[in-house]
């Protein structure tokens, strides 16, 4: 095989390439998901200027792309990190890659990954030990009704408890389906920020509110922004910024207005948007890798990921596996 890495900016690819990624896109079900389409890196790409794509020819024909960011020392991260949910290869169904070979022709001494899905085979031989878990699902396949009527009844009347409260203390409940004016988006950020460190030193980055507003109004049929605002009354009381790809939507940013704690604001957006997610044909909600406890009473469904790297240097994968162990 002769294989060739050429290593361009995301908006530097073309409409054949475009093409090209979005038919691999939809070879393979583990691809579809939007933190793997073009959009996404061209967005990132747009505002964070060492955003890459590797693109991988075999005998002249593109094989695969791998989209990332460029650190220090030459090693890679996930394109938008950390706000990338979902990473890996883009290529054929079936195709076989050298993960080790792409990464040294890339010019890379190694490619950190978060969560790779488990069938990336790839990638299989890179994951770190330890770091295979379970991304979370919701299965809409069989209708809301259904899958509302499965859950436990515990859940079911505290959440029928709480909505009540909220509408009786505030004002009745609703949910706006994909807003499309940037001042919610803005007060998740202004929420987020103001209660989690990683999330303060997240959106102090100028790039990372760019590319989050940015891909709140996208429209691209790969990579579309769904921004969700759930009010009692007048009143905003939790807001959600998804991304969705036909079938497909995936839990991005999501928080609510601490004030209202005790109504529960969030698992009441959530559960809103998974009744109206089902109204529009979607049957796939990726909640993403993490044990949040929310995740274990709504998901019904699930898929492994795991982390790691791709290490270029021979022994620097058996060095770095020490040194994890050693810190516990």
């Amino acid at each position: 095989m002769r294989m060739r890495v050429t290593v361009v900016r995301p908006g530097d690819l073309g409409p054949s390439e475009a093409s090209l990624w979005a038919r691999f896109q939809k070879s393979s079900p583990e691809l579809q998901n939007p933190f793997f389409s073009l959009t996404f890196a061209q967005v990132v790409g747009r505002h964070r200027p060492n955003s890459r794509v590797a693109v991988v020819e075999d005998d002249g024909a593109i094989q695969a792309f791998l989209p990332f960011d460029l650190g220090p020392q030459r090693i890679g991260v996930p394109i938008g990190d950390p706000m990338n949910n979902l990473q890996g290869f883009i290529s054929e169904g079936g195709a076989t890659i050298d993960a080790r070979r792409v990464i040294r022709k890339a010019g890379l001494r190694g490619w950190r990954f978060i969560a790779v899905s488990a069938a990336q085979g790839a990638l299989a031989a890179h994951h770190y030990e330890g770091t295979l878990v379970e991304a979370s699902l919701i299965d809409l396949s069989d209708g809301y009704e259904p899958y509302f009527a499965g859950l436990s009844k515990k859940f079911l009347s505290d959440y029928n408890r709480r909505w009540r409260a909220l509408e009786r203390d505030v004002g009745p409940v609703s949910l706006e389906w994909g807003a499309t004016e940037l001042k919610p988006v803005r007060q998740l950020m202004d929420w987020k920020s103001a209660r989690y460190g990683g999330a303060r030193v997240l959106f102090a980055e100028a790039a990372a509110r760019s590319i989050v507003e940015e891909l709140a109004v996208s429209t691209s049929e790969d990579c579309r922004g769904v921004v969700n605002v759930l009010r009692a009354g007048d009143q905003m009381v939790a807001v959600s910024s998804s991304l969705t790809c036909p079938g497909v939507l995936c839990g991005w940013f999501t928080t609510y207005d601490h004030d209202m704690g005790k109504y529960s604001p969030g698992m009441t957006a959530l559960i809103a948007t998974l009744e109206e997610a089902a109204r529009r044909h979607i049957t796939r909600i990726d909640m993403g890798a993490g044990q949040d406890s929310y995740k274990s009473r709504l998901t019904n469904a699930s898929y492994p990921v795991a982390g790691g790297a791709v290490w270029v240097i021979p022994g620097e994968r058996a060095a770095r596996a020490l040194y994890r162990r050693w810190r516990g």
